[in-house]
């Protein structure tokens, strides 16, 4: 399932009122990350990207972010992953939908994670996971 799709079924199950679409990109941190024993004990610089589907049932249409959902929550989620460790991106990007999911009005979440320095002759190794509620 691509991203297209989750908005797509969010629009979908949302009966007709309006979707938002957040998006939170190129959060950097350093997280103990890794499986093999070269990994094991050092941290490792990983890049999260996240997009959050989010019901505007709630927003009454005044520029007050009480009626939203504020990013913080999540980028403070994300920043307190430094203080755990994770063998594999699939659990680091699970840990990080558990969080994004967390408001009621959160639909469906993607998360994509890169550790970037895994080999010298390319960007960044990682992967994407979905969740809907």
């Amino acid at each position: 399932m691509n991203l297209a799709q989750i908005i797509e079924d969010a629009l979908t199950q949302s009966g007709g009122n309006d979707v938002f679409v957040y998006r939170l990109d190129g959060v950097v941190v350093d997280v103990e990350i890794g499986i093999h024993d070269h990994e094991r004990g050092r941290r490792q610089r990983v890049r999260i990207d996240v997009v959050t589907v989010v019901s505007a049932k709630g927003w009454d249409g005044t520029d007050r972010i009480q009626t939203v959902v504020d990013y913080d929550y999540l980028f403070n989620a994300i920043r307190a992953l430094n203080d755990r460790k994770f063998d594999l991106q699939e659990t680091l990007c699970g840990a990080i939908l558990d969080a994004a999911l967390t408001p009621d009005a959160v639909l469906a979440a993607a998360v994509t994670t890169r550790k970037m320095d895994v080999y010298k002759e390319a960007e960044s190794v990682g992967l994407t996971r979905f969740r809907k509620k």
